[in-house]
C-alpha cells in the first residue's frame, strides 16, 4: 500500500527490489533507503499499489508509522 510520506513506488535500472520513494524539489525524488533518483536517471516506475520488497525501505516504512 503507498504510504503518505513514500507515495511512489520503483524498481531502480537493472535492480530487483521494489522501493518507495518520495518528490524532491525539482522532480527528483528519493527511495525510503536514501537512494537519490535524479529526474532523468532510468528507473522503472510501478503503480502505487505494487508492494515494497526492499528490506531497508520496509525497515524505514516501518519506523514511519509508529
Amino acid at each position: 500500500m503507498p504510504t503518505p510520506a513514500h507515495p511512489h513506488r520503483v524498481r531502480l535500472h537493472g535492480g530487483r527490489n521494489t522501493h518507495a520513494a518520495r518528490d524532491l524539489n525539482g522532480g527528483d525524488r528519493e527511495t525510503a533507503c536514501d537512494y537519490f533518483l535524479a529526474d532523468s536517471s532510468r528507473n522503472h516506475w510501478l503503480p502505487a499499489d505494487e508492494p515494497v520488497t526492499c528490506p531497508a525501505c520496509k525497515r524505514a516504512l516501518a519506523k514511519e508509522n509508529q
